[in-house]
């Protein structure tokens, strides 16, 4: 990674390091993360940080987190880890904490299981987290699983293709970027 890369992500690191490590990948993104067009750079620190962590083993990531977090979590928080772990079954597999106060912030994670991330970034099964990569994000930590490297590597790898595929026969560089930003709204 670039320096500049790395300084942009201390204070995502700092926030990082209020959760359990065992994170397979664990990225930024947003208007919080990203300034938008025509936003100050104001703005920008107000906005809430989004994050999305992917971990191998889900029950005994909450089960630390909640240990660490447990203010993070809703209601479902008495029912423990388990249960918390199964609601990552039912739509797109990620189970989000919103409205965290976390380092004067206020932010949102989710935590998908590695293996269901794996599975939207191959065959985009529901394109939501697969479809948020496909757009910038800041990556903060990411470990040597292959097959996770190879998933996000061929993820961009079809949106491109699909983007070539749906655009018409002469089109500008911004209508590529455009067309690539639209797939998971429109997948």
């Amino acid at each position: 990674m670039a320096p500049a890369v790395l300084s942009s992500a201390v204070p995502f690191r700092r926030i990082l390091a209020h959760f359990p490590q065992e994170l397979s990948l664990a990225f930024a993104y947003g208007s919080g993360v990203f300034q938008q067009a025509g936003a100050s750079s104001l703005e920008k620190g107000n906005n809430m940080l989004d994050f999305v962590f992917a971990v191998d083993d889900s029950v005994t990531w909450h089960m630390m987190n909640l240990s660490k977090n447990r203010k993070h979590y809703s209601f479902l928080k008495y029912f423990g880890p388990k249960p918390i772990s199964n609601i990552q079954n039912y739509g797109a597999g990620i189970y989000y904490n919103t409205l965290v106060p976390c380092n004067g912030r206020v932010i949102k994670y989710g935590v998908i299981s590695t293996d269901t991330l794996i599975e939207d970034l191959l065959h985009w099964k529901t394109l939501y987290v697969a479809g948020r990569l496909q757009k910038p994000v800041k990556i903060l930590t990411q470990n040597e699983n292959v097959k996770l490297q190879f998933a996000l590597a061929s993820n961009l790898k079809s949106a491109i293709t699909a983007a070539f595929l749906m655009l018409p026969e002469s089109f500008s560089e911004e209508d590529l970027y455009m067309q690539i930003a639209g797939l998971s709204y429109s997948g």
